[in-house]
């Protein structure tokens, strides 16, 4: 009981019954070690210090793409290098593959519960991107 009073205390805050939102800071503490420069920008501007390696030329050119998603979303901006074409053949039974690698980023809850401290929820999502472009065997 001691618990439900706190929740409904908590909701039913100054801040117009709504949850006190995260600032920049407590997301990006929030995300840890999976916040990775390189590829994750809170507004358009990546990172100078932290330049994203890719292949323009070769067997397997690649190209940087990138991502924007909505407010609920932490951190809104992805870039990430997927093959200029996946169907280029590079050699005899080959062709070009976008190397697929996997990171967090988070993504608000749908809920009108705060937590403990009376901020919003936010929870943790693996996201698909591309890591760079190979010639591997074609998989049918």
């Amino acid at each position: 009981k001691q618990w439900y009073q706190r929740r409904v205390a908590i909701t039913a805050g100054q801040n117009g019954g709504g949850c006190l939102p995260l600032s920049v800071d407590l997301l990006t503490k929030k995300l840890g070690n999976g916040f990775i420069p390189q590829h994750m920008s809170m507004d358009q501007n990546f990172d100078g210090n932290h330049p994203l390696q890719y292949n323009q030329h070769g067997i397997c050119s690649s190209k940087l793409v990138f991502d924007q998603f909505p407010d609920s979303y932490f951190p809104r901006f992805i870039r990430h290098v997927k093959c200029d074409s996946e169907e280029d053949k590079c050699m005899t039974g080959k062709s070009c593959q976008t190397v697929d690698a996997y990171i967090n980023i988070l993504e608000k809850k749908a809920t009108i519960f705060c937590d403990d401290d009376g901020y919003e929820q936010w929870t943790t999502v693996s996201l698909k991107i591309g890591a760079g472009c190979e010639c591997a065997v074609e998989t049918f």
